[in-house]
């Protein structure tokens, strides 16, 4: 109704002249949950509680830096030359995984520490690691989560907490889980095929559940990565040509040559890292650099030698397709003259065809997080008609603006997306009574007219 004016006078009213805008959300944005060097002290704790970084020196200054390894053996012949063999490896590779990260391509990302380096031979705990994933539903910016450590828990332990991580995606509906393949066959050499395959077979069976598939993704095999080790000098034992034995930290005191000899030697030896951290700096660089839509696939690793199993081309088909269980793990391999791609994008959920592709599943989950932050204005409008055409018209606009950035298919608006919301269309009688708006979304990610949909519910004041 207008306005009734009593005196003269020049008045202006300002309507708006469009709908309400929705915000592109940032992307490529992980948590990493893992034990750290340092963690805070009792004026300042780290340990469980979130921290921001965009640097490694950032993670160092607060978290310290990778675990001294001193697991070797070491020996000198009577000509000087040295030769070395990995004994054992450390568990600890969260401040490596996040070098790799940051090599790859990512910017910002989010660190829980749980806690302390364990002592060698110590094993990981389960409830640290998901006291971090707990944490992590209170962090509203994130949508990837990266917990490299857990490879080294148990196969029962592992697939607790990969199952807690996929259920927790699911649950929080923002973010998606990226996970290393553990291969834990009883015997076998860990670079053999036969051993891989035997791996392969016993994760599908046994370290992934059957919920929420379409929520994360696995990718194999590790990575020899060239990363320096840091080592612990001090505990690192040298047997020399005539049976005496020194410390690495002795030679370097007293024998400088012999030291450099032994140095690399340890250095020369292959080193084996989750892909986790490097695949999440790939997914971080796609999405700044193409977009979220587009897959994290084909993209050369950096600082990355070579895949630590080398397999016939036929056997990355199987590790693609499941067609049994459909639990599809994504290759990692080694091109001549192009170096080590990324050669897969499925979820896990592979026999599902909607959510079986990576950037299909993030693109639908970010654009619901963009609608729904986007969206609070809602909250204090009456359940009418004019409200919901105002809200189909943000989607719309919004979807409008991806689509002529070709990221749904379709040659017309039509065939790429559609949005529908009323009465007696996407809502009861009930519904509107309740205060209840259900707005429907359709996307044409893989072929015209052949929509993802969602649904999206919102809250707003019932009616008197």
């Amino acid at each position: 109704m207008p306005k009734e004016y009593i005196t003269p006078g020049v008045y202006v009213e300002e309507t708006p002249s469009a709908p309400p805008a929705i915000a592109a959300m940032a992307s490529g944005v992980p948590v990493f949950i893992g034990y750290t060097e340092l963690a805070g002290t009792a004026q300042q704790p780290l340990t469980l509680v979130p921290r921001r970084i965009s640097h490694q020196w950032e993670f160092i200054q607060l978290f310290g830096s990778a675990f001294a390894e001193s697991g070797f053996d070491v020996s000198i012949k009577a000509d000087g030359t040295a030769t070395a063999m990995v004994q054992s490896t450390t568990p600890h590779v969260l401040h490596d995984s996040l070098e790799l990260f940051f090599a790859n391509g990512g910017q910002e990302c989010w660190i829980i520490s749980t806690g302390r380096f364990k002592s060698p031979g110590e094993p990981l705990q389960l409830a640290e690691l998901q006291a971090g994933l707990d944490v992590a539903a209170t962090l509203q910016d994130i949508d990837l989560i990266v917990i490299p450590e857990m490879q080294a828990l148990s196969l029962e332990d592992y697939r607790t907490l990969a199952d807690a991580a996929l259920s927790h995606a699911a649950a929080c509906h923002d973010r998606f889980v990226i996970l290393d393949m553990v291969i834990k066959p009883a015997t076998g050499n860990p670079s053999s095929q036969t051993h891989f395959h035997e791996g392969l077979e016993i994760y599908r069976e046994h370290a992934i559940g059957l919920q929420h598939l379409g929520w994360g993704a696995v990718y194999a095999p590790h990575l020899l990565v060239s990363l320096p080790r840091r080592l612990d000098e001090a505990n690192i034992q040298v047997s020399l040509a005539d049976g005496s034995t020194l410390s690495l930290a002795h030679l370097f005191s007293h024998q400088r040559a012999l030291y450099t000899a032994v140095i690399a030697a340890i250095h020369a030896q292959p080193r084996a890292l989750p892909p986790s951290g490097a695949i999440a700096g790939c997914y971080a660089a796609q999405d700044r650099n193409r977009g979220i839509w587009k897959a994290p696939a084909n993209m050369t690793l950096a600082m990355v030698n070579a895949p630590a199993v080398e397999l016939p081309v036929a056997d990355y088909e199987t590790m693609n397709v499941d067609v049994t269980r459909g639990k599809s793990i994504n290759p990692i391999r080694l091109f001549t003259h192009k170096g080590t791609l990324v050669w897969g994008a499925r979820t896990l959920a592979g026999n599902d065809n909607e959510w079986r592709y990576v950037p299909t599943r993030r693109l639908c989950t970010w654009i619901e997080t963009c609608i729904r932050r986007s969206s609070g204005w809602l909250m204090f409008e009456e359940n009418t008609p004019a409200t919901w055409q105002k809200l189909q018209a943000s989607v719309d606009l919004f979807l409008m603006m991806l689509w002529r950035n070709s990221v749904f298919i379709g040659e017309k608006p039509e065939q790429a997306f559609f949005v529908r919301v009323g009465q007696g269309i996407t809502m009861t009688l009930q519904d509107v009574a309740d205060g209840r708006v259900r707005l429907e979304i359709g996307l044409a990610t893989q072929r015209p007219a052949e929509f993802v949909h969602m649904q999206l519910s919102f809250m707003l004041r019932a009616q008197k």
